[in-house]
């Protein structure tokens, strides 16, 4: 069975784009619209998540830095990858070692946050 990444992201276009991206990467991706729907999945099957990537600016009454520091509490062997149009989020607010990768993003920029990610 493939290991699977979680695409959370308001922007459907962008869920899209990281999904081809992930799927090329030999990974399954599954997509979620708010940190809540994300969080809902990953208690369903965590042993099935290699890694979550999330938008930092979400929806919601939590934010994807948020979604990341609980992930990395409650959820530790699943890593998490930030992503954002905004500026890089100051020095403790995500779990440390947490890749961050700017929008606009390429291919490569994705492909070796989750290669990172993945080892």
């Amino acid at each position: 069975m493939r290991k699977a990444v979680l695409i959370v992201d308001d922007e459907p276009l962008v869920r899209l784009d990281i999904a081809e991206i992930i799927r090329e990467g030999g990974f399954e991706p599954y997509e979620a619209a708010n940190t809540a729907e994300a969080v809902a999945m990953l208690e369903a099957a965590p042993e099935s998540f290699a890694a979550v990537i999330t938008d930092i600016e979400m929806p919601g009454s939590r934010s994807g830095a948020v979604l990341a520091n609980h992930i990395s509490h409650r959820w530790p062997t699943i890593r998490t990858i930030v992503i954002s149009g905004g500026r890089k989020p100051l020095g403790g607010v995500l779990p440390y070692g947490t890749p961050f990768v700017s929008k606009p993003f390429s291919k490569r920029d994705i492909a070796a946050a989750i290669s990172c990610t993945a080892a």
